[in-house]
C-alpha cells in the first residue's frame, strides 16, 4: 500500500513539474461540461474543464467550479485554463491534472486501485481524438476506458441493458459534454474571423461565403 501511494504522490508531482511545459499561457478555449456519474450513487460530479493554477510554482489549487469562482475574481497570482477544447484534449498535460483533481473531489482523495471508467465523448471527433483522451484517463485516473460518443446521458440509461457484461466492469462513466454549444458555435467563428484576418480576406467576403453556403450547413427551423 505504501508503494502505491508513493507512487501516486509521483505522478501528482510531475503533473505538477509538467504544468510548466504544458501551459505557457493563459488558453482562452471554451470549456467543455464535465460530468461523472458512479453507479449506485448517480451524478456526483458536473463541473466545467476549467483548472487553476499558481504562476509562482505551477501547483494545481482548483478545478471546475472553485477554479471559475476564482476567474470570476481576477485573481493576479492565479491562472485560469482549460485543457480541452471543443471536447477535445487540446493540452495533455493540463488535461491529466484536470481530471486526477476532479476524481480527487468526486471520490476522494486517494484511491489506491484505478478503476475501470468508461467516456462519452462529443459526437463527430476523430479516432485520434478519442485514443487522445483514452491516454489522458489512463494516465490520470484510469486502469482501463471505454470510448463511446453516445450522449452521456443516453448512455447512462441504456448501458445496463445493452451492455450487461461491461456495464458490471466500467462502474463509473465520464461525460465530456456541450451544455451550451452555442458557445462552440462563437468559438469556431472566432476563429474563423481570426484566420480571415491573417490571409486579409475582407470581413464582407466572408459575411458573403457564410449566406452563400447556409442551405448547406444550417438546419431549417
Amino acid at each position: 500500500m505504501a508503494l502505491l501511494m508513493r507512487n501516486q504522490e509521483n505522478e501528482e508531482k510531475g503533473v505538477e513539474q509538467g504544468i510548466e511545459e504544458g501551459i505557457g499561457q493563459n488558453i482562452s478555449y471554451e470549456p467543455a461540461d464535465i460530468m461523472i456519474h458512479v453507479q449506485g450513487r448517480g451524478i456526483v460530479l458536473k463541473e466545467k474543464s476549467l483548472i487553476a493554477y499558481q504562476k509562482k510554482d505551477n501547483k494545481i489549487v482548483a478545478s471546475g467550479t472553485e477554479a471559475e469562482r476564482m476567474a470570476e475574481q481576477g485573481m493576479e497570482d492565479i491562472v485560469i485554463v482549460s485543457p480541452l477544447r471543443q471536447g477535445m484534449v487540446a493540452d495533455y498535460i493540463v488535461a491529466v491534472g484536470l481530471f486526477s483533481h476532479m476524481f480527487m473531489k468526486a471520490l476522494g482523495k486517494r484511491q489506491i486501485l484505478k478503476p475501470a471508467v468508461a467516456v462519452c465523448v462529443p459526437k463527430g471527433i476523430t479516432s485520434v481524438e478519442k485514443q487522445a483522451i483514452k491516454e489522458v484517463l489512463v494516465q490520470s485516473v484510469a486502469s482501463e476506458v471505454l470510448v463511446s460518443d453516445i450522449p452521456a446521458e443516453e448512455f447512462i440509461r441504456e448501458f445496463p441493458a445493452k451492455f450487461p457484461k461491461a456495464y458490471r466492469k466500467f462502474k463509473i462513466i465520464v461525460g465530456i459534454m456541450k451544455d451550451e454549444p452555442e458557445r462552440y458555435v462563437e468559438e469556431r467563428l472566432r476563429d474563423m474571423m481570426s484566420y480571415a484576418g491573417q490571409e486579409q480576406i475582407p470581413r464582407e467576403r466572408v459575411y458573403a461565403l457564410l449566406q452563400k453556403n447556409e442551405q448547406n450547413v444550417l438546419p431549417r427551423v
